[in-house]
């Protein structure tokens, strides 16, 4: 279970990434005109909100993650002192 969550939080960080750079590169588009100006402030608003999920997704699996650890780690010491 642990291992699927590692492998759920490593593939939204590389989505993160790939938001980052698309971000980055759409923040850097000159726009000439209003309508222009629109549909990229649209878009960036799509991207910011895809981020601020994959960040509560992440954060929330990390504490899944924790929890399972810390619970493994209570369990084993319990049963090593009978």
């Amino acid at each position: 279970m642990i291992k699927q969550l590692e492998k759920q939080i490593r593939d939204l960080q590389r989505e993160m990434a790939e938001i980052r750079k698309e971000q980055a590169a759409l923040r850097l588009q000159p726009c000439r005109g209003d309508l222009e100006i629109r549909k990229k402030d649209k878009k960036l608003e799509e991207v910011d909100s895809r981020a601020r999920t994959i960040n509560e997704t992440t954060r929330d699996l990390e504490r899944k993650r924790q929890k399972l650890m810390s619970e493994s780690t209570i369990k084993d010491s319990s049963e090593s002192n009978p």
